[in-house]
């Protein structure tokens, strides 16, 4: 499945020791020449807080811009967050800013949670989670896409749709992702498992988010570049961001 495409452009090697990075990487499948477009934000867990921002009943008019939102809560780049209901209801326990929205919740979908506090990132099964004070940032979401280094096995071969994610290599660089490109989830898990596809470091582990519609990505640029914005086709409930330490 992975072996089918290739990288159109490879990773600059200032990514593996750079504290952010943003990059828009092209993929090409060798059978039939389709292309996808990857938007990626690079990062260490030693330079940069994770910050989720839950839009709350704003979610429900579809007018709140997913860049304007993580510019607000002093975000450098951010993906749509996790699922929610039709009412706008987050799927799953969300924390932003401290605060606890929603319930722990163990249906299949919610495999895993992406959480943050003053010592650091983390993202692990939902089983292997131990609530515990301070907590600041957290989304559950799922499925999970890869663990140890590898695509884990059973996830859908059937369903395309575009997709957003985040990734680690788990010795603090962090990838958050998202590609307006119609694949599946096994293969996005091939794919981030294999290195120099989606990531010029091993992924370790990969945990996917809201994806299709909501699908979003915002990095917020510097001095001599402008900001890269994909927004979403529909409003979504929360957002995944990063903050300065």
């Amino acid at each position: 499945m992975a072996g089918d495409w290739r990288s159109v452009e490879a990773f600059d090697e200032a990514i593996s020791v750079s504290d952010l990075s943003e990059v828009s990487h092209h993929l090409i499948r060798a059978s039939d020449g389709e292309k996808i477009e990857a938007h990626l934000v690079f990062f260490t867990s030693s330079a940069f807080r994770l910050k989720v921002v839950d839009l709350g009943d704003r979610a429900l008019t579809g007018h709140i811009d997913l860049a304007d939102a993580l510019r607000s809560a002093g975000c450098v780049a951010g993906v749509n967050g996790g699922f929610f209901h039709r009412d706008g209801r987050p799927l799953g326990l969300v924390i932003a800013s401290g605060q606890r929205i929603n319930r722990f919740e163990t249906s299949r979908l919610l495999s895993g949670l992406i959480y943050g506090d003053a010592r650091g990132i983390y993202l692990i099964r939902r089983g292997r989670f131990e609530d515990r004070p301070g907590i600041d940032a957290l989304l559950q979401s799922g499925p999970y896409l890869v663990e140890a280094g590898r695509a884990v096995r059973g996830l859908s071969d059937a369903a395309t749709a575009s997709r957003t994610f985040v990734a680690t290599d788990w010795r603090g660089r962090w990838l958050l992702g998202a590609m307006h490109a119609r694949i599946t989830l096994a293969e996005l898990g091939e794919l981030l498992a294999t290195s120099g596809l989606l990531a010029p470091w091993r992924v370790d582990r990969a945990l996917n988010l809201d994806g299709g519609s909501s699908t979003g990505f915002f990095f917020a640029g510097a001095a001599d570049r402008s900001s890269v914005i994909l927004r979403p086709r529909k409003a979504v409930r929360t957002l995944l961001g990063i903050v300065p330490r």
